[in-house]
């Protein structure tokens, strides 16, 4: 029973970290990327197509407000009804920062949903004061929430100190934390559907007229002059400090890419003119993985890859192996298959019949271009039997080399040489006897 529930949840295993996402990256050779961290992931596959200084702590921005709204999206059972009135202090901790505001009076009101559209489209900082009071009561709560949720997901360089991403030297993050606060934030459609929202109609409140929201991510407004038809979202952020951040996802021809650039440069060379470098790299990023590269099927089930030695059998010595289940990934469109290699770890160089057909024996690092681009596990192609007659003679051998089995010969022995001296002496007495006998009668 041991031995069966090991053997599953070994299985489990290696299921799952053939899934973990790989970290191969390529590099375009046609164009460089300005900013100082950058990151292009299929969403479909995770796998990384471009790096950059991931895990390099850098300013994040109102890329920060992306957290913000994963909480309160999480905090709020239906954004139609839950209403966030606007404080005292939301209005008036910005004063003289020359920050995105949402331009909210004190005790403005609008449903959850309305806030969040001027959090994501407008980048209103007052508007994620507003949410972190709503949510936590007060704005330290909220952050230690933040920081807690950030944790959650694995963001281990990351640190909040506000909830809508003015510079602070304690308030940093890295590309591949961004990532992973992304990816789980577009699992909601909620998020989904406002940061591709290009324009929002923003009905009146209590205190403010109608208004109209426009997406400050300018790829996905056709009307400016970095759009891009196949982009749709997420996320702007900038200060001085941060210099220009830009989280964008975009789909074409069945494939979903995300890219995450962060401090792209804010001036050009002449360091007088500002300059939008942002959209124009993470534009080139998506056509390079689009018309480059391919989701592939790089691993077979049918292919051996390798044999392992096998005892107990009568008429095998070896059983083949072969993937246990099949392995793709996005790769190059004009790579061969034959880039692609299986780097072998086996649980032993040999093993005892019998053996289950699929039978896990071990696992396998997929490796294109010298790169471990993912892992799946090695099992055997057949069956195979074990012969009683050679188990009877592996057992008898172990017996006899056990000290038991050694301890009891020797007894054995030491009965037999004791039994045989005894019937020596005895013979002895005998003849002895009957010469004594024999010479009585004699007189």
């Amino acid at each position: 029973m041991i031995k069966k529930i090991f053997c599953i949840c070994f299985s489990v295993f290696i299921i799952i970290s053939s899934t973990i996402v790989p970290t191969l990256a390529y590099t375009p050779t046609n164009f460089d990327v300005s900013a100082e961290g950058a990151m292009l992931v299929s969403m479909d596959t995770g796998d990384v197509l471009y790096s950059k200084n991931i895990h390099k702590k850098l300013y994040p921005a109102s890329l920060t407000k992306i957290m913000t709204a994963l909480l309160l999206i999480e905090n709020t059972p239906d954004l139609d009804i839950e209403t966030i009135t606007v404080s005292d202090n939301a209005v008036k901790s910005l004063l003289g920062t020359d920050s995105s505001i949402g331009g909210f009076k004190p005790g403005e009101q609008m449903t959850a949903r309305q806030m969040l559209y001027n959090l994501l489209l407008s980048s209103a900082n007052d508007g994620a004061i507003a949410i972190a009071e709503h949510v936590s009561g007060d704005v330290d709560s909220f952050i230690e929430i933040m920081n807690k949720r950030a944790g959650g997901l694995g963001m281990n360089d990351t640190h909040f100190v506000n909830t809508h991403g003015l510079y602070d030297a304690n308030h940093y993050t890295t590309t591949y934390d961004m990532y992973l606060l992304t990816t789980e934030a577009l699992k909601y459609s909620v998020f989904k559907d406002i940061v591709s929202t290009k324009r929002y109609s923003m009905p009146a409140t209590n205190m403010n007229p109608a208004k109209t929201l426009s997406n400050s991510n300018m790829l996905i407004d056709a009307s400016t002059v970095h759009y891009y038809k196949y982009a749709n979202g997420v996320k702007t952020g900038y200060t001085d400090e941060a210099g220009r951040c830009l989280i964008s996802t975009a789909t074409k021809d069945g494939y979903s890419y995300i890219c995450i650039l962060m401090n792209s440069p804010v001036y050009a060379a002449d360091k007088i003119t500002k300059v939008r470098l942002e959209f124009g790299d993470t534009k080139k990023l998506f056509e390079w993985a689009f018309n480059d590269f391919e989701y592939k099927s790089v691993v077979n089930t049918d292919s051996i890859v390798g044999e392992v030695k096998v005892d107990m059998a009568w008429d095998v010595d070896h059983v083949s192996l072969v993937p246990q289940n099949s392995f793709s990934s996005i790769i190059p469109a004009s790579a061969d298959s034959s880039t692609v290699t299986l780097d072998l770890n086996l649980d032993s160089d040999t093993i005892d019949a019998p053996v289950e057909k699929g039978q896990v024996l071990g696992t396998a690092k997929v490796m294109f271009a010298g790169e471990e681009i993912g892992t799946v596990g090695v099992v055997a192609a057949d069956s195979v039997q074990r012969s009683q007659i050679l188990y009877g003679i592996r057992l008898f051998k172990n017996a006899m080399n056990s000290v038991w089995a050694r301890l009891i010969i020797v007894i054995l022995i030491a009965a037999i040489i004791i039994f045989i001296i005894a019937c020596i002496v005895m013979n002895v007495r005998r003849k002895s006897h009957k010469r004594h006998v024999h010479n009585y009668k004699r007189f």
